[in-house]
Parts: structure tokens; sequence; C-alpha cells
């Protein structure tokens, strides 16, 4: 249940922000991947990023991060996000249902879930298995 205090911190008010984003983001790639190739459409989306990577680096001071680690770590995140856009544009391009396509890629959490309690050590309770099977189940009903 939400509660006041929720609606007062600030990673959830940066969700609804993502929502928002991902959800007008997955519109225009099936629009574009209706005109544009899957290499093209990934080409294009870097340089739509661009402008978002500048203004976050002003914010910085031009202050370039220092740990090897979380550089690496952002680093294959770039490369995997990359990869992973490039596969949704290639799933529209090739006529998949955008409402379908975007539903059964929007499962990737479960993977996220599997890694982080392999990785992690995170524990998961009967509540959020619970959950993983509903959202397994979505996955197979909106695949059919």
């Amino acid at each position: 249940m939400m509660t006041f205090r929720t609606l007062k911190t600030k990673w959830f008010w940066y969700s609804i922000l993502c929502i928002a984003c991902w959800g007008a983001w997955a519109l225009l790639a099936k629009l574009g991947s209706e005109e544009i190739s899957p290499d093209a459409s990934q080409f294009l989306f870097a340089f739509g990023a661009l402008p978002v990577a500048l203004v976050l680096l002003g914010r910085q001071r031009m202050k370039m991060e220092k740990d090897a680690k979380g550089i690496a770590y952002s680093v294959a995140n770039g490369i995997l996000s990359g990869v992973g856009s490039w596969a949704v544009f290639a799933a529209y391009r090739s006529g998949g249902n955008a409402a379908v396509v975007t539903t059964v890629t929007s499962m990737y959490p479960l993977i996220t879930v599997i890694l982080a309690v392999a990785i992690l050590r995170e524990r998961l309770t009967r509540v959020h298995l619970m959950g993983l099977g509903f959202a397994v189940a979505a996955f197979v009903i909106f695949s059919l």
C-alpha cells in the first residue's frame, strides 16, 4: 500500500519519471522501427542519449569518476543496454506488436531477480516468489 511517506521520497518520483520516459521510448521505438532498420535505430539512439550525458556531465562540473570498478560496471551496462535496445528495435521491425513486444521485453526484472539472488545473495519472501510466479504467467500469456 502506498503511503504519504512514499510520495515524499526521491526514488518514487525518479521511478515515475523513468516509467513515463520508457513508456514513450517504447512507442517511439516501434514507430521508428517501421521506418528504418534496427541498426540505424540503435546508432541514432546514441545521438539522442548524448545530450543527456552532456547535461549530466555538466552537473558534475566536468569531473569524471575515478573508481575503476564503477566505470567498468557502467560501461558494461551501456554495452548490454545497447544490445538490448537493438534487440527490441529488431523485434518491433520484424513485425512484433508493440503492446506484446514491450510487455514481453519488460520482463527483464526476472533476470535481475535471479542474478540478485545468485550473485548478491539477496533474499526473497513468499510474497516475492508469488509475484515472480505471476510475472512468469504474464510472460507466457503475452507470448501466445
